[in-house]
C-alpha cells in the first residue's frame, strides 16, 4: 500500500502541471534585445503627426500604456517622479499612449500632472508591429543608439531606490 504521505505529494506535482499548462501563452516580442529602432510614427497628445525619434543620442524609457488600463494608471506617478528624478542630459522617460482620443489623454496628463514627453499610437501600428505588445503597461529601454536593452512588462513602482539604480545602470552599459 502506498503512504497517504506520497498520493498527496504525486496529486501535488499532477496538479501543478495540469495548472501550468492551462496559462496561455504569450507571443514573442516582435522586436528583442539587442534590436534597433531609430524612429517611429506616431501622433504627439494633440493629434498631429510626430516623429519619435529613439536613437537620440539618449538612454531612452519608452513606457507603452493607455487611459483605460488601470495598471498604467497606477504606474503613472512614480513613473513621472522617476524622469523628475534623472539627468534629462543623458536619460529620458517617454509616455507612448495607445489611446484614440487625445483629449481624454491631454486630460489625463493634466490630472496627473505628468511633464514627461508623450505621445500617441492611436492606430497601435507602432504597438503591434513594431513592439509586439503583449501587456499593457510595457517598457522598453533603448540606448542612445536606439538600441533595445530591456523590456519590462506590468506595473512597477518606478522610483524606488533600486528602479532608480537600475536605470541610471543603463548608463554605463550604453554607449552615450
Amino acid at each position: 500500500m502506498i503512504p497517504s504521505q506520497v498520493i498527496r505529494v504525486l496529486f501535488f506535482i499532477f496538479s501543478l502541471s495540469a495548472l501550468s499548462a492551462c496559462e496561455p501563452k504569450l507571443p514573442p516580442l516582435k522586436l528583442l534585445k539587442g534590436q534597433s529602432v531609430n524612429e517611429l510614427s506616431v501622433t504627439d497628445v494633440n493629434g498631429n503627426d510626430a516623429k519619435l525619434r529613439l536613437a537620440n543620442g539618449k538612454v531612452t524609457i519608452l513606457n507603452v500604456w493607455a487611459t483605460w488600463c488601470g495598471p498604467c494608471r497606477h504606474e503613472m506617478p512614480s513613473l513621472d517622479r522617476l524622469a523628475n528624478s534623472l539627468d534629462k542630459g543623458k536619460i529620458e522617460v517617454i509616455g507612448l499612449s495607445v489611446d484614440t482620443d487625445d483629449h481624454v489623454v491631454r486630460e489625463f496628463l493634466i490630472e496627473r500632472k505628468v511633464g514627461f514627453k508623450s505621445y500617441m499610437d492611436p492606430s497601435m501600428d507602432a504597438a503591434n508591429n513594431v513592439f509586439g505588445i503583449r501587456v499593457f503597461p510595457s517598457t522598453f529601454i533603448f540606448s542612445a543608439k536606439g538600441e533595445l536593452l530591456e523590456v519590462i512588462e506590468g506595473w512597477k513602482e518606478w522610483d524606488t531606490v533600486e528602479m532608480v539604480n537600475m536605470m541610471n545602470g543603463f548608463l554605463d552599459n550604453s554607449a552615450v
